[in-house]
């Protein structure tokens, strides 16, 4: 499923359980709405998982594991035991509008670029197509139409590229790290992160995990290779005695003023409230940052794609004035 159709089923979801209905009841009602093939599935999955006895969180990783990532299990599995199941598929579905939407607005924002650029590589070479046509000479066409599958092949190569170190640095703390470096995107990585880790740890608490559960499954969710082995290290020195703020001051990825914050929020018994705060304003920050990106990137590829064309003319009109030369010289 895509972003827009998980956000939907989500927001269902939570309408009905927040309802009182039964779970299997709101799976039937959902089949019978002629879903898309992936929902049906998803939702299919749940309702043969529930039938052999399966809890919500098992039956969806054991049937939708493919379909179903860190944050989702995780979430759902803490509002099924603190029995607010509701606000959990609230939750996902808050979190998979938002992303849906700044995806959305930076495809949205790449259309102009991207069509500036095929004209950028069609426009300057105009001229001589039209001039080889008319003399009846071989032109330019077959050279725009190798560097058209050039620049589609480097576009490819670059999102391929992209995705598999974005899955990488999902697992991998140094992967994630050198993300983090990269203007304008960095930033949104690290707030997205930030917030998925404190929006589990928050529904893990309110569901009266021990701590050192609520830490590594925070650290799971959080889609970050730096959270997830500073949550792994945290996890161990909770679990020999240490309080969550000295775990999180005494390993590497968690950002200062975050420990901090936990720090005074756990000495005053306010640690879920926190974390919920917390997980509030990083996913606000993670949408200005996507805005900043989604602003910024298509500048920076319309002045590679400006800087292109200059060249472009610069060339044609050296190489006119050159073919001027030249017969001047011949006469």
């Amino acid at each position: 499923m895509n972003l827009s159709e998980k956000a939907s089923l989500h927001r269902e979801l939570a309408k009905l359980i927040t309802a009182a209905f039964h779970m299997d009841r709101a799976v039937e009602l959902l089949l019978s709405q002629k879903p898309s093939h992936a929902r049906r599935c998803w939702l299919e999955g749940l309702r043969d998982g529930l039938k052999s006895g399966h809890s919500v969180t098992e039956s969806l990783r054991t049937r939708n594991g493919g379909t179903c990532d860190g944050l989702e299990l995780a979430l759902i599995d803490a509002g099924e035991r603190s029995g607010r199941l509701g606000d959990a598929f609230a939750h996902l579905a808050r979190y998979f509008e938002a992303w849906h939407l700044g995806a959305r607005q930076a495809r949205s924002a790449l259309i102009y670029p991207l069509v500036l650029a095929h004209l950028g590589i069609v426009l300057p070479e105009l001229p001589a197509i039209v001039t080889a046509e008319m003399q009846g000479t071989e032109g330019p066409g077959r050279r725009v139409l190798i560097t058209l599958l050039v620049f589609w092949l480097v576009l490819v190569l670059g999102v391929t590229a992209w995705n598999a170190l974005s899955r990488r640095g999902a697992t991998s703390a140094p992967v994630e790290r050198w993300l983090w470096r990269l203007p304008l995107v960095g930033a949104v990585r690290r707030h997205w992160a930030l917030a998925r880790f404190a929006q589990v740890y928050h529904a893990c608490l309110l569901a009266g995990m021990r701590m050192t559960e609520c830490m590594r499954l925070a650290g799971e969710a959080s889609h970050s290779g730096v959270l997830r082995q500073a949550a792994v290290d945290a996890e161990k020195k909770i679990a020999c005695g240490e309080l969550v703020a000295g775990a999180m001051a005494d390993v590497h990825g968690f950002p200062l003023i975050f420990v901090h914050s936990v720090a005074t929020a756990e000495e005053a018994g306010l640690l879920d409230q926190e974390m919920n705060s917390w997980a509030a304003a990083e996913m606000i920050e993670a949408r200005e940052s996507l805005q900043r990106a989604t602003e910024w990137l298509p500048r920076l590829f319309y002045g590679l794609v400006v800087l292109y064309v200059a060249w472009r003319i610069i060339a044609m009109v050296a190489h006119h004035y050159s073919e001027m030369g030249r017969m001047i010289e011949n006469l």
